[in-house]
């Protein structure tokens, strides 16, 4: 399931064996007649520390990284 972090910016969590892993994902400049928002992924599968890092580099935002830890320390659901 994506969650987003602002508008333009969203993650998936990946559960892993030891750990979880996440995605970056961009809303799609293709131009489609659907509805819904299209999303274009930014990373593969980066643990936490290479998603914290990936952040940090590229996007110079306190909310982005706010909520990403936010969402990245919250249990997952069974």
């Amino acid at each position: 399931m994506l969650q987003n972090l602002n508008e333009h910016l969203c993650v998936s969590r990946y559960a892993g064996k030891e750990h979880d892993l996440w995605i970056c994902y961009e809303p799609s400049t293709t131009h489609s007649y659907s509805k819904r928002q299209t999303w274009k992924r930014l990373t593969g599968r980066l643990s936490k520390p290479e998603m914290d890092r990936y952040l940090e580099q590229n996007y110079h935002c306190s909310e982005i990284k706010d909520n990403y830890a936010s969402i990245s320390t919250r249990s997952k659901k069974h």
